[in-house]
C-alpha cells in the first residue's frame, strides 16, 4: 500500500504541465520531420554504393525495421508510465541507478549534440560549394544558433510547430521530383535481386544513416497529450518517411546510372540542376535555401534534448543556461571543423553509433524492464 502511494505521489510530480504539450497527430509531424534531413541530399550516392540497382530492397527492409524497433520504444515508454516519467533520461535512472544513469545520459547527449552540430555544419559545407565559397562557417553558425535561441525558448510547442511548417514547406518538393520520370531509364533497375545478402546488408546499414532521428520520441513523449492515441501518427510518419525514401532511391537509379552516382556527392541537387522554370534557372539555388525549413526544427530539437538532459543530471543548471553553452559550442565546432573528411567521419561515428542504439540497445531495454518486472512481481 505505502510503495502504490509513493508511486502515485511520483506520477503526480513528474507529470508535464498540459499547457506544455502537444496534441498526439502531432506525432506525425515531429517522426517524419526528424528523419528528413540534410543526409537526404546524398542518400542516393550512399544507399546505392553496395546494392547498386538493389538498393530499394534495403531501403524498404530498413524501413520495416524501423517500424519493429518503433513497437519496442512506444511498448518501452508505456510500461514506463506506471513508475515516473516515460523518458530515456528517468528510465536509465530507474534501471541502472543514479550513477551508471547519468553516465549513460551523459553518452545520450554527447550523441544528440554531435548529431546536430553534424546536421548544421553539412549544410554549411552546402551552402559554400554551391552557393556562397567564402561565407564563414563561424558567421553563419552564430546568425544560426540566435535563431535556435529563439525557437527552443518557446519550448516544446514552437518545436512542434517548427515541424509542422517544415512538412507543409517541403510539400511541393514531393510534386517536383515527378519531373524526374520524364527522363527515367526503367531499365536501370534490372536485374533484380541480382546481389548478395552482404551487399544488400551493407547497403542497409548505410542507408540506416537516413532514417534515424524517430527515436527521439524517447525524449519528447512525455510532452504529448493522451501518448496512446499518438501511436498510430507515430507509424504513419515512418511510413510516409519510408515511402519518401524508397521513392527517391527508385528515382535515383532510374534517372542516375550507377557510374554517376559513384562519382555524385549530392545527386539530388544534381537532379534540381536541371529542373528550369520561365523565371526560374537554378532551381537548385531555391532548393537549397529551402532546406532551412528542416534544419531549423531538427537542430532545435537536438538542442532541446541537449539542454533538457543536462538539466536531469544537474538540476542546479537551468535548462536556458546549458542552452547557451550548447549554442556556443556548437557554433564553435562548426568553426574549427574546415574540411569534408571531418565531416564525413563524424556522420560514419554518428551513423554507426545510431544504428546500435537504435537496433541493439532500445530492444535491450525493453527485455531488461521485463526482467524488472518479473523481479518486482516475486519481491512483492
Amino acid at each position: 500500500m505505502r510503495l502504490t502511494v509513493r508511486r502515485c505521489h511520483i506520477l503526480q510530480q513528474n507529470r508535464i504541465n498540459e499547457t506544455h504539450q502537444v496534441s498526439p497527430v502531432n506525432a506525425f509531424f515531429i517522426v517524419t520531420g526528424s528523419q528528413i534531413v540534410v543526409n537526404i541530399l546524398k542518400f542516393q550516392s550512399v544507399v546505392t554504393e553496395d546494392a547498386e540497382q538493389d538498393a530499394w530492397i534495403s531501403v524498404l527492409l530498413m524501413g520495416l525495421g524501423t517500424l519493429l524497433v518503433m513497437w519496442c520504444i512506444l511498448r518501452l515508454l508505456n510500461n514506463e508510465q506506471n513508475y515516473g516519467q516515460p523518458d530515456l533520461f528517468s528510465i536509465h535512472k530507474r534501471f541502472f541507478g543514479s550513477w551508471i544513469g547519468n553516465l549513460l545520459n551523459l553518452a545520450i547527449i554527447l550523441y544528440e549534440a554531435l548529431g546536430a552540430i553534424l546536421y548544421l555544419r553539412a549544410y554549411i559545407e552546402i551552402l559554400n560549394v554551391w552557393l556562397f565559397p567564402r561565407l564563414s562557417p563561424l558567421g553563419f553558425a552564430a546568425i544560426f544558433s540566435l535563431l535556435i535561441w529563439t525557437v527552443v525558448i518557446g519550448g516544446f510547442r514552437t518545436i512542434t510547430g517548427a515541424f509542422f511548417l517544415n512538412f507543409i514547406y517541403l510539400l511541393p518538393l514531393y510534386f517536383i521530383n515527378t519531373f524526374i520520370f520524364s527522363d527515367a531509364h526503367f531499365s536501370n533497375l534490372l536485374p533484380m535481386a541480382d546481389h548478395s545478402m552482404a551487399d544488400l546488408s551493407n547497403s542497409l546499414i548505410k542507408a540506416s544513416s537516413c532514417f534515424l532521428g524517430f527515436e527521439s520520441i524517447l525524449f519528447y513523449y512525455p510532452f504529448i497529450k493522451r501518448p496512446k492515441l499518438a501511436v498510430k501518427w507515430c507509424y504513419f510518419g515512418l511510413l510516409n518517411t519510408t515511402y519518401t525514401y524508397l521513392l527517391l532511391t527508385i528515382q535515383g537509379l532510374v534517372y542516375f546510372n550507377i557510374g554517376e552516382l559513384r562519382t555524385l556527392v549530392w545527386p539530388v541537387l544534381t537532379f534540381w540542376k536541371s529542373i528550369h522554370f520561365p523565371l526560374v534557372d537554378r532551381f537548385e539555388y531555391i532548393g537549397i535555401i529551402y532546406w532551412l525549413t528542416v534544419l531549423i526544427p531538427n537542430v532545435s530539437l537536438g538542442a532541446w534534448i541537449v539542454s533538457r538532459g543536462v538539466k536531469q543530471i544537474a538540476p542546479v543548471i537551468k535548462q536556458k543556461y546549458a542552452l547557451v553553452a550548447f549554442l556556443l559550442i556548437l557554433t564553435a565546432v562548426c568553426a574549427i571543423m574546415q574540411s569534408r573528411p571531418q565531416i564525413e567521419w563524424i556522420n560514419a561515428l554518428i551513423s554507426h553509433i545510431g544504428f546500435y542504439l537504435v537496433f541493439v540497445y532500445i530492444p535491450f531495454l525493453l527485455i531488461w524492464q521485463w526482467l524488472l518486472k518479473i523481479k518486482e512481481g516475486k519481491s512483492q
